[in-house]
């Protein structure tokens, strides 16, 4: 696997890990900001690494 791989299967996995609105899985929990906000900062974070990789193409 190179690091270009290694960058997009992070930013896949952190997408994965944000919640489905689509099925409503969540309702009736508690919405916690801060398990939110940790998952999109993921996604983030992901997200700049691979589009670095592409800059660096």
């Amino acid at each position: 696997m190179t690091e270009h791989d290694d960058a997009l299967a992070a930013l896949q996995g952190a997408v994965a890990a944000l919640p489905d609105a689509a099925s409503g899985a969540d309702e009736g929990d508690d919405f916690d900001a801060a398990e939110h906000a940790t998952r999109f900062e993921a996604v983030h974070d992901a997200l700049v690494a691979v589009l670095a990789d592409v800059d660096r193409t």
